[in-house]
């Protein structure tokens, strides 16, 4: 096929300033290939980009790195591989691909240890300001875009590109369960219904959870989750965090919580909604600041947090999805054209009112 030398692309130039606009096509260089996208996700982390926080950063280094003006967004990826770089021989041209869609540095104490996703030195795509190299920073809100070739993992035919963007969350779920040692027969809690939470709580049902609910403030997320088969899916306007989850747990307190949402009260009223032994996780963070006592962690009660997901969580989603264990198609509200990628965005910064969880962009 013929590659154009130009291509439109969503570049976030500044703060709350995401223009659609027609960039270079970049080669693939050595070891990296290039893909036509078929299908990138947006993601919530890309909202908190557009509005000047680095969900990344803020997550896993535990500040707010900028992003720089010549950031493509989006790195819930799908597509097919069009040209190989110098030296890729692993994948070859045609061949479905989804994008783990960061690199570690691999020399680092963390990286050597086996915890890439800890690593300060990464490259992201979708978002990154480390790109000192490129003139626009590679991301999937475009018709084509390179990736290291080792970061690219074939895809079955029966997984369309647009659930395929969702392989990324699935590994962030795989991990955030993973880092809660979840263990079989145990309770958990997932506050926030959104893709990620909605993900969450189809693959603890998998592992073994006992009993699994959900809890959000909007319908929409809870009439698709008990669409998934969680029927405890409560609408936390009606009544608190706190007595949902005591009556859910008979009063016990819940063994697992996963923390979606990351607000100052979603993280209070979680961590004191444990059993003894209960470990909470947040997968979403802030630089507010929150108050809690001593006596919040009695009863060996523990607090962290999950940044990512590690390298081998991709093909582990890629496996669960194939299996038809976990369902994405309900996640998907909306699908636009690449064209259409200011009124997309426009539906995912007001997703309560527009009944969103999860737009896909199509090139």
């Amino acid at each position: 096929m013929t590659i154009p030398s130009t291509m439109k692309a969503g570049v976030l130039q500044d703060i709350q300033k995401l223009v659609l606009m027609e960039v270079p096509v970049t080669k693939p260089r050595k070891g990296e290939v290039l893909l036509k996208i078929g299908a990138c996700g947006i993601c919530g982390s890309d909202v908190r980009y557009y509005f000047g926080e680095n969900a990344w950063s803020l997550h896993t280094l535990g500040f707010n790195e900028p992003t720089p003006a010549t950031a493509i967004l989006g790195h819930e990826i799908a597509g097919t591989v069009v040209q190989r770089g110098k030296g890729s021989s692993t994948r070859k041209r045609g061949d479905r691909v989804g994008v783990l869609a960061f690199k570690s540095c691999g020399a680092c104490e963390f990286c050597l240890r086996g915890l890439e996703n800890l690593c300060a030195y990464q490259y992201h795509i979708g978002h990154d300001g480390r790109w000192q190299e490129v003139d626009f920073v590679p991301g999937g809100y475009s018709e084509y875009m390179p990736v290291w070739e080792d970061k690219v993992f074939p895809i079955p035919e029966h997984i369309s590109f647009p659930e395929a963007t969702q392989l990324d969350g699935l590994a962030v779920a795989i991990h955030a369960l993973k880092r809660s040692h979840l263990a079989l027969g145990e309770t958990l809690v997932v506050v926030g219904g959104g893709a990620i939470g909605l993900l969450v709580a189809q693959v603890g049902s998998i592992l073994g959870a006992g009993s699994v609910m959900i809890l959000d403030t909007r319908k929409k997320p809870l009439d698709v989750a008990r669409e998934l088969g969680i029927e405890n899916a409560k609408n936390i306007n009606k009544e608190s965090i706190s007595v949902a989850i005591s009556n859910f747990t008979v009063q016990k307190g819940a063994d697992v919580i996963i923390d979606t949402v990351g607000t100052k009260d979603t993280i209070t009223d979680s961590l004191r909604s444990l059993n003894r032994f209960g470990r909470l996780n947040l997968v979403a963070t802030s630089e507010e600041e929150i108050i809690l006592k001593p006596t919040d962690l009695a009863g060996e009660r523990i607090i962290t947090t999950s940044a990512n997901n590690l390298y081998e969580n991709y093909p582990q989603a890629i496996e669960l999805l194939s299996s038809g264990k976990v369902q994405i198609d309900p996640l998907i509200t909306h699908i636009f054209p690449l064209d259409e990628l200011e009124e997309a965005f426009r539906l995912v910064l007001d997703k309560e009112k527009n009944d969103v969880i999860k737009v896909v962009i199509v090139p």
